[in-house]
């Protein structure tokens, strides 16, 4: 106990051992779906289920357990889907990559990241931000957290583009409602660990309700012989460098951003940020995040990231990198196990989600609303990240809209000349994005 109070200075973050430990499970049993969800997305791509499977829980075991220990910060990495997704029907399906040229994608972007993460660049970058953005990215991220649990639970449907209510007589939205005012209930009287505490109720009440079901079999040989080192650099360049160029840029201001949004919102609810909004450690998390990158591409597994589902196990109250080495250890301990994870439905989640990023909306009151060059990027980043369910895209509308205003506003001076660099890339990458 010593030894972990010291390495990890729980008393000076105000942490304490039951917590770290409760926060480090609840984190890892809000992320356990991607055990699943991840390869299922990346099979698309013509890849090995089981393979990508294992891959993922080593990535995620070994990223958050060196993202603990190096940065001493409770953020849990892992594949992030938003990065699955645009590898299997972005680059794979639009510009007809192979799975293996997309891996090399990914790891040129993880090669670039750790490069811009080291620069100077990065805390340009980062000191660039008014301080109103970094409330605005902590109420973003909670909303895309809410949206996201609302939606795996049926609560909310997405289809064509169309937001609807779901189903509200089917039983797991009605699970799930019952999971969020069970969880409620407990928060309210102050139960430690009421969000995990929620999440085995719901479990266990879908058992009779058909919800959960538990799997034939309760493990599973870990399987890897398919897919590690098998990037292609070879047929890269037969993409033309136009798409070669969209793809890239696309990583890494995506890995970036949703890297870095998912820090500053998260840990700003959490009050381990200074008063100027800086995260002690963000580099080092950041820097974990590309080498877990790196070496994803090498085991099957697309882009790494902060997961924003680390806010779950900071509401159960860690503070501190040991919640994600115990995150890291459930991970690298379900190898073996890995059919349990379908017992984590979308009805347990969506209590954790919504009561976290319930409590993530409370950062807007310090924004001031009465000045427009200020409140319509924040408010814009803020509606961004739900509405196009990407971390990124909200800050993209952000920036922009801000250099737009001031610049109309007559106040272009007052602009950090970061803040330009970062538009027009922005901008070009959307651009880009458009070409066939």
């Amino acid at each position: 106990m010593k030894q972990l109070e010291q390495f990890f200075r729980l008393s000076q973050r105000g942490a304490t051992l039951a917590g770290e430990l409760r926060g480090g499970c609840t984190t890892f049993c809000a992320m356990v779906y991607l055990i699943l969800v991840i390869p299922g997305l990346l099979s698309g791509a013509g890849m090995d289920f089981e393979a990508v499977m294992t891959a993922t829980c080593l990535i995620a075991a070994v990223g958050s357990i060196v993202s603990g220990l190096v940065s001493n910060l409770p953020f849990a990495l892992a594949p992030g889907l938003g990065f699955t997704t645009l590898f299997t029907h972005t680059l794979c399906q639009k510009y007809g990559c192979t799975w293996q040229q997309a891996l090399a994608l990914v790891l040129l972007s993880g090669v670039l990241f750790l490069a811009l993460s080291l620069s100077p660049l990065r805390g340009r970058l980062n000191d660039a931000l008014p301080m109103p953005f970094k409330f605005a990215l902590s109420a973003g991220v909670g909303l895309f957290l809410t949206l996201s649990g609302l939606i795996n639970a049926g609560l909310i449907t997405a289809d064509n583009n169309l937001v609807d209510m779901g189903t509200l007589a089917a039983p797991e939205p009605l699970l799930a409602l019952l999971g969020i005012f069970v969880t409620a209930v407990l928060v309210m009287k102050k139960v430690p660990g009421a969000l995990i505490l929620g999440m085995a109720f719901t479990v266990v009440l879908g058992l009779p309700l058909g919800v959960t079901v538990l799997p034939q079999s309760l493990t599973a040989a870990p399987e890897l012989s398919l897919t590690p080192l098998k990037p292609d650099f070879t047929g890269l360049l037969a993409l033309g460098p136009i798409p070669l160029v969209s793809a890239l840029l696309t990583l890494l201001v995506s890995q970036h951003f949703d890297a870095l949004g998912t820090l500053l919102g998260v840990a700003g609810d959490a009050k381990l940020t200074d008063t100027t909004g800086d995260l002690a450690g963000q580099r080092e998390a950041m820097l974990c995040c590309g080498a877990a990158t790196c070496a994803g591409a090498l085991l099957g597994v697309s882009n790494v990231t902060a997961m924003a589902e680390s806010a779950t196990g900071i509401r159960e109250g860690a503070r501190t990198g040991l919640s994600a080495v115990v995150t890291g250890l459930l991970f690298l301990c379900m190898l073996p196990f890995t059919p349990l994870a379908g017992v984590v439905t979308g009805a347990a989640l969506a209590a954790p989600l919504v009561m976290v990023g319930m409590s993530m909306m409370s950062g807007i009151t310090q924004i001031t609303w009465k000045h427009v060059e200020v409140s319509l990027p924040s408010f814009l980043m803020i509606v961004g990240m739900p509405f196009t369910f990407s971390i990124t895209t909200g800050v993209m509308l952000g920036v922009v809209s801000y250099v737009v205003v001031m610049v109309c506003r007559k106040r272009a001076h007052l602009v950090d000349p970061a803040l330009y660099f970062l538009a027009a890339v922005f901008v070009l990458n959307a651009v880009l994005g458009t070409l066939p």
